[in-house]
C-alpha cells in the first residue's frame, strides 16, 4: 500500500473515532441526569420518544466499544501499513498467515493418514472401517449437494447406488471422476454442419444405431 493511501486510511479512521467521542461526551454533557415527561415532539405509530440521556450503561457500552477499537488498531494492522504490536507477530498479524497456520496443523495431523490411505489400492481402502468414516463424513460435506445425503442423485445429477453408470463404474474410473470431474455437456452443431446436415445426423442416429425405421417423406 502506498504512503497516501496508508495516510488517507489512518486518518480517515482516527479522525472517525475522535469525531465519535467527541458527540458522545458532547451530548451527554448537555443532558440532565433528571428523568422527565417531555418527549421530542415527533410520533411514529403513535410511539413517542421521552427527551431523557441514555441509560448509564449504555453510555459506557458506548465508552467501552471505543476502547476496544483503539486497544485493536494498536495491536491489529487496521491503519493503513501499521502491522500492530501483537505480541508474538513480529511481521505483523495477517489473515492469510493465521489460515496457514491452521492448515500445517493440519497437515501434520491429517497427512499421514491421507497418504497412507493415497498409497493403498481402492479396493483395500474399502476395506478399512476407518477409511470408509472418513469417505463417509467428505461425502456428506462436499457431494451430498449434488448427489443427495442418499447418493440417490437429483436433476441433472447421477444415482450413485444403480449399477448405471455413464463414465464406468469400476474403482479407478470412479477416482478418476472424483479427482478430475466429468464434463458431459455436447456443443451445439447446426451452425457447424447445418440444417441439412443436422437432419442427415439425425437420420443416421435413429435408423443406423438406434434401429428404428424412419416414416417415408
Amino acid at each position: 500500500m502506498t504512503t497516501f493511501w496508508s495516510t488517507y486510511i489512518s486518518v480517515l479512521t482516527i479522525g472517525s473515532l475522535i469525531g465519535l467521542t467527541w458527540l458522545l461526551l458532547a451530548t451527554r454533557k448537555g443532558q440532565s441526569n433528571n428523568t422527565t415527561d417531555e418527549t421530542m415532539g415527533h410520533s411514529f405509530d403513535g410511539i413517542e420518544e421521552y427527551d431523557n440521556p441514555l441509560p448509564k450503561w449504555w453510555f459506557w457500552l458506548f465508552v467501552g466499544t471505543l476502547a476496544f477499537s483503539v486497544g485493536y488498531l494498536i495491536l491489529y494492522p487496521g491503519l493503513g501499513n501499521w502491522k500492530g504490536i501483537l505480541p508474538g507477530y513480529e511481521n505483523g498479524w495477517t489473515g492469510a498467515n493465521e489460515w496457514q497456520k491452521e492448515m500445517d496443523k493440519a497437515d501434520a495431523r491429517f497427512g499421514p493418514i491421507f497418504a497412507k490411505y493415497a498409497a493403498m489400492p481402492v479396493e483395500e481402502v474399502a476395506k478399512d472401517p476407518q477409511a470408509l468414516k472418513m469417505g463417509s463424513r467428505l461425502f456428506a460435506s462436499n457431494c451430498s449437494v449434488c448427489h443427495g445425503s442418499d447418493a440417490k442423485g437429483a436433476f441433472g445429477f447421477p444415482n450413485l447406488t444403480d449399477n448405471d453408470w455413464r463414465w464406468g463404474g469400476d474403482p479407478e474410473t470412479i477416482k478418476t471422476s472424483i479427482m478430475g470431474g466429468r464434463h458431459g455437456v455436447m456443443p451445439a452443431w447446426a451452425e457447424v454442419i447445418g440444417d441439412q446436415g443436422v437432419a442427415d445426423v439425425a437420420a443416421f442416429v435413429v435408423s443406423k444405431l438406434d434401429g428404428r425405421t424412419l416414416p417415408e417423406g
